[in-house]
């Protein structure tokens, strides 16, 4: 007897306006996964089609269920009244958390490295670059059926930028993206029984401000920053990949980029410990170092990227016909 076969349900429940894959066995229960442009890994495979018949109702409350939207849908604020949106914002948060502290353990443990071994910086630099791979690949699969699978507010503010989050979805994420990895960061600090100055030269956040100028600094984050987004928005956001990549191989493109960047700016420039890559991690680590110096740079050298690869989207759309506002 022949297995039952997945079968695609096209659309959203009315009831609860999620978009569900059933099987054609009424026993097996239904897996609900929402529509979302901006899922990284999912190169806009998982939207809602303006055939769909609910598809007036739920762009209104969620316009980035759909492929492409306008500016005055994107800053509706109708999304924050939304308790699934909540949901997703949650496991942002806690994805954040826990890909922060691991981050941060082997951060920390890799320090030392920089003047304990005969290659210096390469060291820790290698070491942690592949550990970033694995984690930022493993973290997108995980998350990314649920909310996305940012875990970042640089790629966050970069999918707002180019019209593929909504504002109601990106101001909560990097509130709870926020919240998560100040937790992290104390987590981390409380775990290992380290007093804050052990925190401080953590690699991808640490930057000494006797030996690299602000100027300098914003440099290396922006371009670094800039690099990561343009590689993981055409291996992972580009809907034109969907058929080269897929959802199977794009979230492990996106974590190669995420090494590759880290690498690159790890020991470039001394006094600089490499491009933070995502604001949320150094800002947990360096709220547990209770230093902030610098920063302010990790947050606009991302903020600077994410526009400049907004204004790229706004002059290089992806879709022959796109209404602008």
């Amino acid at each position: 007897m022949a297995a039952p076969e997945d079968v695609e349900q096209a659309g959203f429940q009315s009831e609860n306006e999620i978009r569900q894959r059933k099987t054609a066995d009424s026993r097996t229960p239904s897996i609900a996964s929402r529509p979302f442009a901006g899922r990284i890994g999912g190169n806009q495979e998982f939207t809602l089609s303006p055939s769909d018949s609910d598809f007036g109702s739920v762009i209104s409350k969620q316009p980035d269920a759909a492929a492409a939207f306008t500016w005055k849908q994107s800053l509706g604020l109708r999304g924050f009244a939304d308790v699934e949106l909540w949901k997703q914002a949650t496991i942002e948060g806690v994805g954040t958390c826990l890909q922060i502290y691991l981050s941060g353990l082997y951060s920390i443990g890799l320090a030392p490295a920089v003047t304990e071994t005969s290659l210096g910086p390469i060291t820790p630099a290698v070491l942690g670059s592949l550990a970033n791979v694995l984690l930022v690949s493993l973290f997108i699969f995980s998350a990314g059926p649920v909310s996305g699978g940012h875990l970042n507010p640089l790629i966050t503010m970069s999918t707002f930028a180019a019209r593929l989050s909504a504002f109601p979805r990106t101001l909560l994420y990097i509130a709870f993206q926020y919240t998560g990895s100040v937790v992290a960061g104390f987590l981390v600090r409380v775990s290992l029984g380290a007093p804050p100055a052990s925190f401080h030269a953590a690699p991808g956040c640490y930057i000494d401000p006797g030996m690299v100028t602000p100027g300098q600094t914003y440099a290396l984050e922006t371009m670094s920053s800039f690099a990561l987004i343009l590689i993981a928005f055409g291996v992972g956001l580009d809907p034109r990949q969907r058929d080269v990549f897929g959802p199977a191989l794009s979230p492990i493109l996106v974590g190669l980029a995420q090494g590759l960047c880290t690498f690159a700016s790890s020991f470039a420039r001394a006094g600089y410990a490499g491009a933070s890559l995502n604001p949320a991690r150094c800002l947990g680590l360096m709220a547990a170092a209770e230093c902030f110096s610098y920063h302010y740079i990790h947050w606009v050298g991302g903020m600077t990227a994410a526009l400049l690869n907004g204004l790229m989207y706004w002059a290089i759309p992806i879709y022959k016909e796109r209404t602008e506002r």
